[in-house]
C-alpha cells in the first residue's frame, strides 16, 4: 500500500504529539482539546487552507494563530505553533484523525461504520457495540452510524478493512447470481 505525503505528514505529528501526552501524562486532557480543534476546523473548513495559504499577510496569519492557540492549554498551544511554522496548518483534520487512532488503540477502543436502511434506537446500538467489541476484542466498540436506504434493509459493518455485509440488498444479488449461474 503507498503511503500518500499528506497521510505521512499526519502520522508523523500525530504519533509526536501522542507520545508527549503520554510523556506528560496529559492524555485524555489533550485529547479533549484536540476534539475542541477538531470543531473549529468543522465551524471553519475552510482555516488550514487559509493559514497554509497567501491570501492574507503574514501578521493577519499569526494574529489567529495566536487568537488560536490562547483558547488552549500549553501542550496543544506549542503544538498549533509548531504546525503553522512548518506550514501545515490544512493538515490539522488529518493530524487530529491520527492522534485519534492512537488514543483509541491505547485504550482498546475500535471504531466500527455500521450501516442500515433506517436510524438505530439507542438501545440497538448499545447492544451491538456490547456484540461487536465481544467479537472483535475490543475493550469497547464507538459506532459510526451510516444511512444508506438502498440497501433495503439489514446491516453492514466496517472496522479494519473487515466488512460483514448482512444487507438485503447483498443477500438479494447473491440469490440473483446463484440463479443465474
Amino acid at each position: 500500500m503507498k503511503m500518500t505525503r499528506q497521510y505521512a505528514i499526519a502520522r508523523t505529528y500525530g504519533k509526536a504529539l501522542f507520545t508527549e501526552a503520554v510523556e506528560t501524562k496529559e492524555l485524555a486532557e489533550v485529547y479533549q482539546e484536540l476534539l475542541q480543534l477538531r470543531e473549529v476546523y468543522h465551524r471553519v473548513p475552510d482555516l488550514g487552507e487559509i493559514l497554509t495559504d497567501d491570501r492574507l499577510s503574514g501578521y493577519e496569519k499569526v494574529n489567529i494563530v495566536k487568537d488560536l492557540e490562547n483558547n488552549f492549554g500549553i501542550i496543544i498551544a506549542r503544538f498549533i505553533h509548531t504546525v503553522y511554522d512548518y506550514g501545515r496548518m490544512n493538515d490539522m483534520p488529518e493530524i487530529i484523525d491520527e492522534f485519534e487512532k492512537l488514543y483509541y488503540e491505547h485504550f482498546g477502543i475500535m471504531i466500527v461504520d455500521v450501516t442500515t436502511a433506517i436510524a438505530l434506537t439507542m438501545d440497538q446500538r448499545h447492544e451491538l457495540e456490547d456484540k461487536l467489541a465481544k467479537r472483535l476484542n475490543a475493550n469497547k466498540v464507538v459506532l459510526r452510524p451510516r444511512l444508506n436506504p438502498a440497501i433495503m434493509g439489514g446491516i453492514i459493518i466496517e472496522s479494519e478493512h473487515r466488512i460483514i455485509d448482512q444487507s438485503v440488498k447483498s443477500q438479494l444479488e447473491r440469490v440473483h447470481a446463484e440463479l443465474l449461474s
